[in-house]
């Protein structure tokens, strides 16, 4: 049978509205938990992020926005490479190429292995006479209104995924972020495959990376406080679906 990190769970606090909990090998902060960690997350929370990272739930599955963004990164990161010269022009750099990021597979999910507590994994960088100079993050959304910049333009980058770039850029050494966002209809989910990025469709944002030395610190402060101590943080509302997933392999290990 495979393991179920549910059976690590100790107790169940409803009171202190907690979980107890023992785990052999926390996983690390990666750029999809952090914004969860400091509340910027709309998919996550702190108490979620904490159960993920002490082998307690293995993530959400799969469903067609997930499914939508896997099959269209590498169509994106392709269309960024068509628009290279614009590119360059946003970023101010020159002799641009498109560093594709190792495989999953082959870098046991993490491309940063020199990192004790951080890690994730990048879709690529911008690189310059090739020599990484920035940071590629490639977005999908079915919501316009979340980018909306009030001017007639999309660069209002949502906070988690602005720190989920900064933490790559910062683990990286670079300061710049080109995100590449692509806006699907409801029946593009369908088939994702077939969706076409254009200039209607396709937006490029460049941002300097947030400051993320504190950020950091406190998500490290975090990680003692609730990981190390086998307790997390406090659940709410949010975590319903979580919980009952949490108190179903509980009653189970206590059969």
């Amino acid at each position: 049978m495979a393991f179920d990190g549910r059976m690590n769970i100790v107790e169940i606090d409803d009171d202190e509205k907690v979980v107890i909990f023992d785990t052999w090998k926390p996983k690390k902060i990666t750029g999809h938990r952090i914004g969860g960690i400091f509340g910027y997350s709309e998919f996550s929370t702190p108490f979620k992020v904490a159960c993920e990272i002490a082998g307690l739930y293995p993530g959400d599955k799969a469903n067609k926005y997930i499914d939508a963004g896997n099959i269209i990164e590498p169509i994106l990161r392709e269309y960024a490479r068509k628009n290279i010269p614009l590119i360059a022009e946003m970023t101010g750099i020159s002799d641009i190429s498109i560093e594709e990021p190792a495989p999953p597979e082959q870098c046991q999910y993490d491309h940063f292995h020199n990192e004790k507590l951080f890690g994730g994994m990048v879709d690529g960088y911008i690189s310059s006479a090739g020599k990484r100079s920035a940071i590629l993050e490639i977005k999908t959304s079915s919501s316009r209104e979340k980018w909306d910049d009030g001017n007639g333009g999309y660069t209002n980058v949502p906070m988690s995924y602005m720190m989920q770039a900064s933490l790559y850029a910062h683990l990286s050494k670079l300061d710049q972020i080109v995100f590449v966002v692509g806006f699907l209809e409801e029946g593009d989910y369908r088939v994702p495959s077939k969706w076409v990025p254009n200039e209607d469709n396709t937006f490029f944002i460049v941002k300097t990376k947030l400051e993320m030395e504190q950020y950091l610190k406190d998500a490290e402060d975090w990680y003692k406080e609730y990981i190390l101590t086998g307790c997390t943080p406090e659940w709410t509302d949010a975590d319903e679906e979580l919980l009952k997933y949490l108190r179903a392999g509980l009653k189970k290990q206590k059969r």
